[in-house]
């Protein structure tokens, strides 16, 4: 059976009293290709990929006009075990679609909610293992997965499905260089080989030229087709100087990682210069989100840190985590709050640097980070992947704790909204002199701009004095 996606003069709203997401859109997707959806962060390009899915207005929003058919029956009204075996989606966040302990157990939970027959549920999980190289992974716990290892997981279990139209949602925010290109020859080559449409929302445009059959734009509430070529224009930047500081208060010495039995971080000694921005880098899973974990006190670790040549371990939890901030690689974790006002007036109340950060100040990296099209009533759960990072990295920065660790906090940004992050992060961290680190996988955008770079490779924790293209 030939599998159909229609979009019929679609407005979409999330309440009665606020004015549409997305207004009187018609959309046929093509299959058989490969289709790229792009856009400015909180333009509505998750929303329309969950409107697609059935996901809303079921869990959120409303229809006020139009339709979306899937096989010419509206997508809403088809049981999503039997919607799955058409069309499949992969979110933002690739912890919200696991179920399971292990890599195995998750893809099987898969296949039996689709009441695949058992006799051929092994035969899938082994085919969509060795169809993203993942055959060392099945019995490995997803808990214990980096985040862009378990992207390529949740990718695994969306194929597994065999859906004929593949959604993915910024499927590559959390992924490395390397593993980015694999994982789009594997997409092209799914698209080609199995004949299956893919449709992907993306900020970066880095190795998509020659693969995308078509482009699509969504501004001002509309969608529009747009022209390939914008893919060919990406502008690679280069560093040609680093400029390690000497002033610092964090320093750690033979600090050592490992994660059952297996060693990710030799010995090594160190410190965060002060009043400069330094880049985390390394491939998927050797080990930087579990090196924040250890200078944060969230993760064993071998070696001693210290922080104003106090050892660590003599401070009580509170007051090491009013010294060191940690931006979470997942947005919705670190809220705890339930409006944007709430959230910034919380993080207002426990400035260590209320003196900077005024009402106006606030309000000014408001602007800057274009969220003043909200209100400040806004729920945040209830904002784009891209407005809760912009919101999460601000909230952190009010806080101003001297010692500022952000896990991927440029994932799925435009190349405006990551630039205007960027700038915010830099601008506060040489005004209160706090030593900051980034993990971050867009290189290209990222590495001009900060002083140094501290790279994870074999194990060990290298100073980089210069950088090379990606």
């Amino acid at each position: 059976m030939t599998t159909t996606l229609t979009v019929k003069n679609l407005t979409f709203a999330y309440t009665d009293n606020q004015p549409p997401v997305l207004e009187n859109i018609n959309f046929k997707l093509a299959l058989n290709t490969f289709n790229l959806l792009v856009g400015p962060s909180g333009c509505g390009k998750s929303t329309f990929f969950k409107l697609l899915a059935g996901l809303y207005p079921e869990y959120g929003g409303k229809i006020t006009a139009g339709d979306i058919l899937l096989n010419d029956v509206s997508v809403n009204n088809i049981v999503p075990f039997e919607r799955a075996k058409y069309l499949a989606m992969l979110f933002q966040n690739p912890s919200r679609q696991f179920a399971m302990r292990t890599v195995e157990e998750q893809i099987t939970f898969a296949l039996e909610n689709i009441q695949l027959d058992r006799s051929k549920i092994k035969q899938r999980v082994a085919w969509v293992l060795s169809e993203l190289h993942l055959e060392n992974f099945t019995k490995r716990e997803l808990l214990t997965l980096s985040g862009g290892e378990q992207q390529r997981v949740a990718l695994a279990t969306i194929l597994a499905l065999d859906s004929q139209i593949i959604l993915l949602d910024e499927p590559f925010a959390n992924v490395d260089p390397v593993a980015r290109k694999q994982l789009l020859h594997d997409l092209k080559k799914l698209q080609l080989k199995h004949h299956k449409t893919i449709f992907i929302t993306d900020h970066d445009f880095s190795n998509y030229t020659g693969l995308v059959d078509n482009l699509y734009k969504i501004e001002n509430k509309q969608l529009t087709k747009g022209s390939t070529k914008i893919l060919d224009k990406i502008i690679f930047s280069k560093q040609t100087q680093q400029n390690f500081g000497s002033l610092h208060n964090l320093t750690w010495n033979n600090l050592s990682l490992s994660i059952h039995d297996k060693i990710l971080l030799q010995p090594n000694t160190l410190y965060l210069p002060k009043g400069q921005v330094g880049l985390l880098s390394g491939a998927n899973g050797v080990g930087k989100s579990t090196f924040f974990g250890a200078l944060t006190h969230q993760t064993t670790y071998e070696g001693d840190i210290f922080y104003q040549q106090k050892l660590s371990t003599k401070y009580k939890r509170k007051a090491w985590a009013q010294i060191i901030g940690l931006v979470f690689q997942n947005s919705t974790d670190q809220f705890v709050r339930l409006t944007i006002a709430e959230e910034l007036n919380l993080s207002k109340k426990h400035s260590l640097h209320p003196e900077y950060w005024t009402d106006s100040r606030i309000n000014d990296a408001y602007q800057l980070l274009n969220l003043t099209n909200l209100s400040k009533q806004h729920i945040v759960y209830q904002l784009s992947g891209g407005q809760q990072r912009k919101l999460q990295v601000l909230s952190m920065l009010i806080m101003a704790q001297p010692v500022l660790l952000l896990d991927e906090p440029l994932a799925s940004l435009d190349s405006t909204s990551l630039n205007n992050v960027l700038q915010l992060i830099i601008e506060v961290t040489q005004a209160l002199q706090l030593s900051t680190l980034i993990i971050s996988h867009q290189l290209v955008e990222v590495r001009p701009q900060i002083d140094y770079e501290l790279e994870i490779t074999d194990k060990t924790l290298h100073l980089r004095r210069t950088t090379n293209e990606t």
